[in-house]
């Protein structure tokens, strides 16, 4: 669990509510309230939030100033450990979509391994079916997916939820139709104006648009057929695709409209060729987990990655 300087800090980093709690994978009001408890026990707002960016208040600064004094005691504290563990040396694989393998686990994995020079991390790209035969055989350690797994054969924690949102051709005349919902890039990327569910827009707007969808059998080509489902039309295909960021610049190029995770922003040139909608459907958001096999023992890397894994958990 992240710690409540940790969520301030965070809202400091990102100068927006929006952007930080898009990046933590925790709602708005839920780290507003967390931030708005701290301030409570601090007794004075650590944020002025009437600007745009937000800034720190004199007592926020004095805040942050105190949290970045305890992380580099931290730090240091961790890198004396670890030269004193020598010992601890040991290596994993962490077997995850393409996408989670590129976006997500990559960037953990090298904090993990600086963290803990002696470890060694490999990630494995695959399907469900086939990651899941590879854990139970010992091939992987460890594997991050949305569908759940026999509880007899593994442990599995709730680490985190990702987002559907559709990317529209900005030159399509339904963004005229659809202004008041529409988001730009520089807005889906900073956060600014995302998680409001007043303003998701209803994706039936769209059903005369060209899609381009995913390879089919993939998790994100049958969630985007029930979204269509839910809306009540079915989709006009333009084009099959087999990686979400090809799908992302073929529609950026003009070719039809594809859904994307707000953080293949992160990894692309900002863009004026594309609008982004949050689409007023459930569905659009799924659950993660961490699985692992059942054992009467963990060694010590083990339970190393699982720690680290828990401060870094993506929280609703």
């Amino acid at each position: 669990m992240l710690r409540d300087r940790e969520y301030v800090y965070a809202v400091y980093q990102e100068r927006s509510f929006s952007r930080a709690a898009q990046r933590l994978f925790i709602s708005q009001p839920a780290l507003s309230s967390k931030v708005k408890k701290v301030e409570e026990r601090v007794g004075a707002p650590l944020f002025d939030r009437s600007t745009n960016p937000i800034r720190l208040t004199p007592a926020g600064k004095c805040y942050v100033e105190a949290v970045e004094q305890v992380m580099g005691i931290e730090d240091e504290l961790r890198s004396r450990l670890a030269q004193l563990a020598d010992q601890r040396e040991g290596a994993i694989t962490i077997g995850a979509s393409a996408y989670f393998c590129s976006y997500v686990l990559s960037e953990l994995a090298m904090e993990f391994q600086r963290r803990y020079p002696g470890y060694v991390v490999s990630l494995l790209e695959g399907n469900t079916s086939d990651l899941t035969k590879c854990l139970q055989s010992g091939v992987i350690d460890f594997m991050l997916d949305i569908y759940p797994l026999d509880t007899n054969l593994f442990q599995g924690q709730l680490w985190g939820q990702e987002e559907l949102i559709l990317a529209v051709p900005a030159g399509l005349e339904i963004n005229q139709e659809m202004a008041e919902w529409r988001l730009t890039f520089e807005q889906v990327r900073s956060g600014s104006g995302m998680g409001v569910d007043s303003h998701r827009a209803p994706l039936s707007a769209f059903a005369k648009e060209g899609f381009l969808l995913l390879k089919k059998g993939s998790d994100t080509y049958r969630r985007v057929l029930k979204l269509c489902r839910n809306a009540g039309f079915t989709p006009k295909v333009n084009m099959y695709l087999d990686q979400m960021l090809t799908a992302y610049h073929v529609a950026e190029n003009g070719h039809g409209l594809t859904f994307v995770r707000p953080r293949v922003l992160d990894h692309v040139k900002p863009t004026d060729q594309l609008y982004f909608y949050e689409i007023d459907d459930e569905n659009v958001m799924r659950t993660l987990y961490l699985y692992y096999r059942r054992e009467s023992s963990l060694p010590a890397i083990y339970t190393d990655f699982l720690d680290f894994m828990d401060k870094n958990r993506q929280e609703e």
